[in-house]
């Protein structure tokens, strides 16, 4: 682990070393309050050498080059004071319920360096008993003295006797707990408690949420990130509206372009968006990308294959009673159960009554030659359900060139997306990639994790002005369609190569204001409503044929645009007109 990891770890689990670093110090005072708290008192006594005693044996004088003497006898007495007579002395005058020995072993002694004076420190638990049992512990030591120099005879002359110097006074708060040193080490465990939480979450956490993570569990390659926005979801109505934030239409059009790569060598005419578990957004993240491909040229058809709780019709408000499962019982035709989406070149083919086998009939040989079929005019996106739940998805990926797998970042697990790549590989289906979808775009989550990709998640495009004022994100969304054919733009999907003539588009893919299509000669690319596209789409350049003709649209541009074309394309425009 090196230092950025270890700082982001412990961003990441701020509130967590912060809670449990407070929880501590909490923990820390309360046990304080359950120590007995103990008092100290500090007694001096002093060592008098005299020649001279009064009529009550006081020293009255004292002689004159005796302080060798004095500091010696001082030496000699620390001892007395732990012994157990200077105890039975002290319980005996202040009537104490601990032992003798117990009173004397609390007892601490320090002699002064420069003096021959003695202190002598007591400890109990309450702070008049501390300041009782070091004065009384004085006099104490003082008698065992007198009575030890004079042999215990008490008439006897003695010149060096302990006197009180300085009675103690009652302290005033406890000397232990230290309170302070309590909260401080009850902190200092909560940290290193936290410090090893956080570290084995971090270790035990297998959520995705960078390409970093992606990359470190499945070799499928990143196709997009999608930020975490309101623009990219359903509405409270239900709908899928058009996103508009420059960040939400940007990265829509960036999965769009890698997907147009995927494969230089053979591009994909269809592809099935699914997921490893439900609530991960795979139904939206169909239905926009669908949108993006249409505004770009591209002829496409949205197909919703989850029978089990079917979306596509409900995001797009249109009737969803018939469409996939009766076209593959027979029951109705595909032109009958196509319908449109209000986004021009974008048809629609939702799921229809929910049958009781939706594995069997999304297996079935009929549905094959379904998504054949339909991919020789569109480019064809199945909405399955996800990869775990249920098999339809691994089934679906058998029938079209390739797999969108989408996860949510700081949500799927790397087990999970693992287990669904090798489910739908192990079956022969092909994995195109993965789109990391719910990108956090706060700076926090930025610093905390890493940025999900090249540092343009979600706020990305603000900090390099994209978005900004005057940028290009102040570029009209609902801008005049442009027809993309007539404009001299690229043609419409190239058919699969040994497919048959094909007709026109059925009316189903255009809305209501595109001009009609004619049909083709048998030899051409069937030809398609103009879609239209906003400002900032790119025209579509999937797998085309350079020799191809197609009979383009009327023109919806007013006469006075002209569009840069060379001769002979021009003249294949009016030939084609005519």
């Amino acid at each position: 682990m090196t230092i950025e990891d270890f700082l982001r770890l412990l961003l990441r689990n701020a509130l967590l070393l912060i809670l449990v670093t407070v929880l501590g110090a909490a923990a820390g005072l309360g046990i304080s309050f359950t120590r007995t708290p103990v008092y100290s008192a500090s007694a001096l006594g002093y060592v008098s050498a005299s020649s001279q005693m009064d009529e009550d044996g006081n020293p009255i004088s004292q002689a004159s080059g005796n302080m060798d003497f004095q500091y010696a006898k001082a030496q000699s007495y620390l001892p007395l004071f732990t012994t157990r007579a200077v105890g039975e002395r002290v319980v005996e005058e202040l009537g104490l319920p601990q032992s003798a020995d117990q009173v004397a072993g609390s007892l601490q002694t320090t002699l002064d360096p420069n003096a021959p004076i003695i202190t002598v420190t007591a400890f109990a638990s309450t702070p008049q008993q501390a300041s009782d049992i070091a004065n009384s512990a004085v006099t104490a030591t003082a008698a065992e003295a007198l009575e030890l120099e004079s042999g215990g005879n008490s008439s006897a002359n003695v010149s060096v006797t302990l006197v009180p110097y300085q009675n103690a006074l009652v302290p005033g708060a406890p000397l232990s707990p230290d309170r302070k040193l309590y909260i401080a080490a009850g902190a200092a465990a909560g940290l290193l408690i936290a410090l090893a939480i956080a570290w084995l979450r971090d270790r035990n956490d297998t959520r995705i949420r960078t390409a970093d993570d992606l990359a470190a569990v499945t070799d499928a390659p990143l196709l997009g990130t999608l930020p975490d926005d309101k623009d990219l979801g359903r509405g409270k109505d239900g709908r899928l509206h058009d996103p508009s934030g420059f960040a939400s239409r940007e990265a829509i059009r960036k999965l769009r372009t890698n997907l147009r790569y995927v494969d230089v060598d053979a591009p994909p005419h269809s592809i099935v968006v699914t997921s490893s578990a439900p609530g991960e957004g795979k139904s939206t993240v169909s239905a926009n990308l669908a949108r993006v491909m249409a505004r770009a040229g591209q002829p496409t058809l949205l197909i919703d294959a989850d029978l089990r709780r079917p979306m596509v019709a409900d995001e797009f408000g249109i009737d969803g009673a018939v469409g996939l499962s009766q076209v593959l019982a027979g029951a109705v035709a595909l032109d009958d159960a196509l319908q449109t989406s209000g986004t021009r070149g974008l048809a629609l083919l939702p799921a229809g009554h929910v049958p009781p086998n939706p594995s069997e009939l999304l297996g079935s040989r009929r549905m094959h030659e379904l998504i054949d079929e339909l991919s020789r005019r569109y480019f064809v996106i199945v909405d399955a359900p996800p990869v775990l739940a249920v098999t339809d998805a691994q089934l679906l990926s058998r029938h079209v060139d390739g797999a969108i797998v989408v996860t949510v970042s700081g949500r799927t697990r790397s087990a999970g997306l693992d287990r669904s790549v090798e489910a739908i590989r192990a079956i022969g289906g092909k994995v195109y990639g993965v789109v990391l979808n719910r990108i956090s775009s706060s700076r926090f989550t930025r610093l905390a994790y890493g940025d999900a990709e090249y540092g343009y998640g979600g706020g990305g495009y603000e900090r390099y002005g994209y978005a900004g004022k005057g940028g290009y994100g102040d570029a009209p969304v609902d801008a005049e369609p442009v027809d993309v054919e007539a404009a001299g733009g690229p043609e419409p999907l190239a058919p699969r190569p040994g497919a048959a003539g094909s007709g026109a588009v059925p009316a189903a893919a255009t809305s209501a204001t595109t001009a009609p299509a004619t049909t083709a000669p048998a030899t051409s690319a069937p030809a398609a409503s103009a879609p239209g596209a906003d400002a900032e789409d790119e025209p579509s350049a999937w797998a085309q044929d350079p020799a191809q003709t197609v009979r383009p649209v009327q023109s919806t541009k007013p006469s006075g645009v002209h569009h840069t074309r060379s001769r002979g394309r021009r003249a294949a425009h009016d030939q084609g007109r005519g």
